[in-house]
């Protein structure tokens, strides 16, 4: 097999892993558990919140946790991403562990960072999109950088995909 149709194998086997990851993990109490932690990282720092549920949905003090705010679809992605590459199963896992989380605990920090902006007063479009869009790229990023020292391979499929893409663009110009 040639490398571009094993990079279009590997992208789509990570697709269907990552898929798999997400809809197994939405048993999981994700949006319970993320509003406990952040409520208690918050209440360390002396910032008083509380988590609860009501009607069926999470809150964190005024704030919903819903789905989009646990870093699962990421997490998902990164599993998809990590586990779909040929490498040793030790290396995968470990990599699995530790990037899952990191992704996790800096989720943790997004969320206590944009609660305590907002309790400063400032607006929802910065303390949310704004600071979450910048650390949705500056992690994914991040894991480019990791993983070309952990588990390059990861990076030569992408690469590979990139290469084709730009050879196809080239050709119809």
């Amino acid at each position: 097999m040639n490398p571009r149709s094993e990079s279009v194998l590997y992208v789509v086997k990570a697709g269907i892993i990552a898929g798999i990851v997400y809809v197994g993990s939405r048993i999981l109490p994700a949006e319970r558990v993320t509003s406990d932690v952040t409520a208690a990282v918050l209440n360390f720092f002396g910032i008083v919140t509380e988590s609860y549920e009501q009607a069926g949905r999470i809150y964190l003090e005024y704030l919903q946790i819903s789905i989009d705010c646990t870093a699962l679809e990421i997490i998902a992605i990164f599993l998809g991403l990590i586990l779909a590459v040929k490498a040793s199963r030790t290396r995968k896992v470990i990599f699995s562990v530790t990037g899952s989380s990191a992704v996790f605990l800096a989720n943790i920090a997004r969320i206590s960072v944009v609660y305590y902006l907002l309790e400063k007063g400032v607006p929802w479009w910065i303390a949310h999109d704004l600071f979450s869009g910048g650390l949705s790229i500056l992690a994914g990023m991040l894991f480019l950088v990791v993983s070309e020292q952990y588990l390059p391979q990861i990076n030569e499929n992408l690469y590979t995909l990139l290469d084709a893409c730009e050879t196809f663009v080239s050709k119809i110009r």
